[in-house]
C-alpha cells in the first residue's frame, strides 16, 4: 500500500479471511499476508482465539492448523463491509476530481481523446466515463511508450505508439502520467505535435 499503513483491524481482517480459504497456513505464510513479522502472527492469533473466531488443531508438535469459527466469518463478514464501504468512500471522491476534469475537457468543445500512458489513471478515467453521463467524450486509443503494450487492448482500447497518433482522429491528447509528464511532452514536441492540443491531467487537478 502507498498511502496507507496496514492497521491492525486490516490485519485481523486479512488473517480470517487467510484462515477461512487455507486453514493449513503456517506462521510464516500469514506473516508474509499482514506484512508483519512471524512472532507477531503468534500475538494476533491467540487474541482472535481468545476471542472466539478461530481454533486452533494439533496435527503435530509442530504443525498446526487454524479453523474459522462461525462468529469469525461473522467478524470477517462484519470487518469486509466495513473495509469496503470506506474504498468506496475513497473512490467516489477520486471520482469527483476526474469527474471535473472531464467537465473541464467538455467545456472546452473537446470529444475524440487520446488517453497517453495506459496505467491507473487511464483506467480511472475510462471507469469514470463508462459510470457517468459523459456519452459527449469519446476514446479513441490509449498511447503508451512500452513497446510491449502497443498493439494489445487496455480497458478495450487499442494502445497504439506515438507514431501512430496521426492515424487516429482526435481532439486532443491527455497526458496520464504523472512520472514521466515531462518526458512524454518533450517525445510529443519530437514528433512535431501541437502542444495546444495536449492536456495534462495532473496540472488540471492543482
Amino acid at each position: 500500500m502507498k498511502f496507507f499503513s496496514p492497521t491492525n483491524i486490516y490485519k485481523e481482517l486479512m488473517l480470517l479471511q487467510e484462515i477461512e480459504k487455507k486453514p493449513n497456513s503456517t506462521q510464516k505464510d500469514l506473516a508474509s499476508i499482514i506484512g508483519a513479522a512471524a512472532s507477531m502472527v503468534n500475538v494476533y492469533i491467540n487474541e482472535l482465539e481468545e476471542k472466539g473466531y478461530l481454533k486452533r488443531e494439533y496435527i503435530s508438535a509442530k504443525t498446526v492448523n487454524y479453523h474459522i469459527t462461525p462468529q469469525g466469518i461473522k467478524r470477517k463478514n462484519y470487518l469486509l463491509i466495513t473495509y469496503m464501504r470506506e474504498l468506496l468512500d475513497l473512490y467516489r471522491l477520486a471520482k469527483n476530481g476526474v469527474g471535473e476534469f472531464l467537465t473541464k475537457l467538455i467545456d472546452k468543445g473537446y470529444k475524440n481523446i487520446l488517453l497517453y500512458g495506459a496505467g491507473e489513471v487511464a483506467e480511472t478515467i475510462i471507469g469514470v466515463i463508462r459510470d457517468k453521463d459523459y456519452s459527449s467524450l469519446n476514446v479513441v486509443a490509449i498511447v503508451d511508450d512500452d513497446e510491449n503494450k502497443q498493439g494489445r487492448e487496455f480497458m478495450g482500447y487499442k494502445v497504439i505508439s506515438r507514431e501512430e497518433i496521426k492515424n487516429y482522429d482526435h481532439d486532443v491528447i491527455v497526458i496520464t502520467s504523472y512520472t514521466f509528464e515531462e518526458d512524454i511532452m518533450n517525445r510529443l514536441k519530437e514528433v512535431g505535435y501541437p502542444l495546444d492540443k495536449v492536456e495534462r491531467f495532473f496540472d488540471a487537478l492543482e
